[in-house]
């Protein structure tokens, strides 16, 4: 799925808690700490965009190895335990990053950056549906817009009582 609509999928879920910013960001995490540093570096470099997907080819190692790490259920599972550990605190918010791994799972195709949810146990990924196919970004577009207006009435009707 795209960063943007994990973005919203996040704020949707976590609305209603104080830490829905910090959920919003946990819930973007995994695609910024991947392709949002190959786009920040690319910029500052002065490279030039082109549409859609890149090729595999011409991206560096990094990627991958960062890509694999932020969209494992391995990788969270030992980060959300580690930071527990250090802080005596389950910090509830960070469950917003295993949920975009859990969105990403069918809407990532296998062939360009497949979800790799076991990652290092295992290089399975399951072959979804491309999140950038038209008409599932439509409709899941369209859904969040429903889930937003319900949101919406919702947090009106609770206002007016």
């Amino acid at each position: 799925m795209d960063t943007l609509a994990h973005g919203f999928w996040s704020f949707a879920i976590f609305h209603k808690k104080k830490y829905v910013w910090l959920a919003v960001l946990f819930g973007i995490l995994p695609d910024l700490l991947s392709f949002g540093i190959l786009l920040l570096t690319r910029a500052l470099s002065g490279a030039q965009f082109e549409r859609g997907p890149p090729s595999v080819d011409g991206l560096p190692s990094w990627l991958f190895i960062s890509y694999n790490m932020m969209h494992s259920f391995v990788v969270f599972v030992i980060v959300f335990l580690a930071v527990y550990l250090l802080t005596k605190k389950w910090l509830w918010y960070m469950v917003a990053w295993p949920i975009h791994i859990f969105i990403d799972i069918p809407t990532h195709s296998t062939r360009f950056f497949p979800t790799p949810f076991l990652w290092p146990i295992s290089n399975y990924s399951f072959d979804g549906i491309s999140w950038a196919t038209p008409w599932f970004m439509w409709m899941n577009y369209l859904s969040l817009i429903v889930i937003f207006v319900v949101i919406s009435v919702m947090t009106r009707n609770k206002a007016t009582r």
